[in-house]
């Protein structure tokens, strides 16, 4: 009877304790080479529909983002035109950021239906250049690591950065929200894009859209 029960006690100590060793891991271990290839990627890189506003030479093909225990990873695949750039707006979970992108340097707006922004990105393909800012009560400049190639007339580019950039502590409990957008200029009450990934719904006409533009659909990591 005794060594039945100890058994049993030992069974039910090894699953609670490989259950804890579980919960400590970050929820999505799934660390990117940055190299410009997105091999690494696997389902976490999405195909976008050929549905921009502004034709072929201003649309998203791919758009991905994921996190390991140190980095967030972003990947895109786009075209563009002119000064139009290649957009990333992500919402970090347990960070404390800012109501939309009203700060941004060069004068975004849009904002999360639900969330916050925490970080943008910004690249535009020539020679691995990119912008980079962390939101809080302002838009402070950050540095990652960005490849870039050329596929197809396509751009393709994966980025890395350290989470503790983006004020993310424990990585264990982290979420992500983002939204990608073929972006222009805001003026005169309107923002324009062209593309965006996930589709918004309200996609029409020249791309114009009243200012602040609201994203309602987000992709989400990990899933729920």
């Amino acid at each position: 009877m005794k060594k039945a029960l100890f058994i049993t006690l030992s069974v039910l100590l090894v699953v609670f304790l490989t259950n804890c060793a579980l919960f400590e891991k970050p929820p999505l271990l799934k660390t990117i080479t940055v190299d410009a290839t997105l091999t690494d990627w696997e389902n976490y890189v999405h195909n976008d529909a050929t549905d921009s506003q502004w034709g072929s030479n201003n649309e998203i093909y791919k758009a991905g983002i994921l996190f390991d225990a140190s980095n967030l990873y972003i990947a895109g695949e786009y075209t563009k035109e002119g000064y139009n750039n290649f957009m990333v707006i992500v919402d970090l979970s347990g960070v404390n950021g800012a109501a939309d992108t009203s700060k941004h340097p060069w004068n975004r707006q849009y904002k999360f239906e639900k969330g916050d922004v925490d970080f943008v990105l910004e690249t535009w393909g020539d020679n691995d250049n990119y912008g980079a800012w962390r939101f809080t009560t302002d838009a402070a400049t950050v540095t990652g690591t960005l490849a870039s190639t050329e596929v197809e007339g396509r751009k393709r580019f994966e980025f890395a950065i350290p989470l503790e950039k983006l004020g993310v502590t424990d990585p264990n409990k982290l979420s992500v929200k983002a939204v990608f957008v073929l972006t222009g200029s805001a003026d005169s009450g309107k923002q324009w894009a062209g593309d965006f990934y996930p589709d918004q719904g309200f996609e029409t006409g020249n791309g114009g859209y009243t200012a602040p533009v609201v994203i309602k659909r987000v992709i989400e990591n990990p899933k729920k």
